[in-house]
């Protein structure tokens, strides 16, 4: 488990988003790198796999869309820009080539139970919705206080504990 998959994680947010790419890194992963100078799409999408405790498995990420869809407020540009990106097209491209339509519709019916979980009752919970792109002083402050002023509840232990669906690229943690 990551560090900063405790409810209550005293890291920073930049200090949490260190332990993400660390562990992308530490998984044979390579973190995306922003698309130019002035852009900050890559550490706001890092960012929420930190403040809601996710890490980059595919199941992961699947669930990460439900706290993106319900629990963020973005322009959605900006959030698809995020899927535009070339790396994650490639990637996109493997993963439907290896996997097919039918390992990802496994995909999602492992994962449906949790991201109804997610969509009724943890984003409802919470007070105000997570700003997708968050403002630069929120780098500094602690993740525990992040999460208690939005009321985010992120998932337990066990409750992230899905069916895995197995790919060139998984590794278990």
């Amino acid at each position: 488990m990551l560090i900063y998959q405790n409810q209550d994680c005293d890291l920073t947010l930049r200090e949490g988003i260190k332990v993400y790419e660390d562990y992308l890194v530490a998984n044979g992963k390579i973190p995306l790198k922003e698309p130019n100078n002035e852009s900050t799409l890559i550490r706001d999408h890092d960012a929420s796999h930190v403040i809601f405790g996710l890490d980059t498995s595919l199941e992961e990420e699947a669930l990460l869309d439900t706290w993106l869809g319900l629990g963020c407020s973005y322009k959605l540009s900006y959030l698809a820009s995020y899927a535009r990106l070339p790396e994650l097209k490639d990637l996109t491209k493997k993963l439907f080539k290896e996997l097919g339509v039918i390992g990802f519709l496994k995909l999602y019916k492992n994962v449906i139970p949790t991201k109804i979980k997610i969509a009724f009752k943890n984003t409802r919970k919470m007070k105000k919705k997570w700003p997708f792109k968050h403002p630069e002083n929120f780098l500094d402050r602690k993740i525990c206080d992040l999460r208690e002023e939005f009321g985010i509840q992120i998932l337990s232990p066990q409750e992230r504990m899905v069916k895995k669906v197995f790919w060139s690229g998984f590794h278990s943690t």
